[in-house]
């Protein structure tokens, strides 16, 4: 590989970069936070490919090639341009799940009032797996609570409502879900609004640990978002 091929390299994998970044493509492996950091590498290996380039005029390569190996690097600029993945989906929750920690402390977490205009109260998977584990479970008895996400199958049977948590990257992805206790017709990866009420934790079919629960009442497919992951 020549010096002037390694500079359109370059020029390709910043441009790239900046492709996915000003677009929403780049929700599938980062935070939404990290868009200026992504925009400024592209924007930083765009040009130093553009300088590389406009140096190497004929004449003045220096003749020694980088190993043939080097061509890989193409490999997942290509992938990116022909088909760009999407959010980690069933695959992902199946491998990467764990326990839900209980809160250390004595005094449970509330859930406040009802959506406005609303008869229940929308949570998060993870803040609602949370409050399931507390020893006090009062502030989600008797109340209507509205959870998104989407649909990955249960060991055994059943579903899974589920979503993907990431702190900085797909990289270090990891699982939050809750068992719906009930009859849900779906499929996996299809993304649902789920209206149900609190149910006591169910062991993990396998491996004992409590999982959160949910009976649903009313289940309705939504559009998958554009950020599929929870913060």
């Amino acid at each position: 590989m020549s010096r002037l091929t390694q500079h359109l390299l370059l020029v390709l994998l910043g441009g790239v970069t900046l492709r996915v970044s000003l677009g929403e493509g780049y929700l599938a492996y980062v935070q939404a936070g990290f868009r200026p950091l992504l925009v400024a590498a592209g924007v930083v290996v765009l040009v130093v490919g553009l300088v590389g380039v406009l140096r190497a005029r004929p004449g003045t390569d220096d003749g020694h090639p980088g190993p043939p190996v080097a061509w890989l690097l193409l490999a997942p600029v290509a992938v990116l341009l022909v088909v760009a993945p999407g959010p980690l989906g069933a695959w992902t929750a199946e491998r990467q799940a764990a326990p839900v920690a209980a809160p250390r402390s004595d005094v449970p977490l509330g859930i406040g009032a009802d959506d406005p205009g609303e008869t229940y109260r929308t949570l998060t998977l993870s803040g609602y797996a949370i409050r399931t584990q507390q020893s006090d479970t009062a502030p989600l008895e008797g109340r209507d609570i509205r959870l998104v996400g989407f649909l990955s199958p249960r060991e055994g049977g059943g579903w899974y409502l589920t979503r993907i948590r990431i702190a900085c990257c797909a990289a270090d992805a990891s699982a939050v879900r809750v068992v719906l206790d009930g009859e849900v017709a779906g499929a996996a990866d299809q993304w649902v609004e789920v209206v149900g009420r609190y149910a006591p934790s169910l062991p993990h079919p396998t491996e004992g640990y409590p999982e959160p629960a949910l009976t649903p009442d009313v289940v309705t497919p939504v559009p998958a978002p554009a950020d599929g992951y929870e913060d």
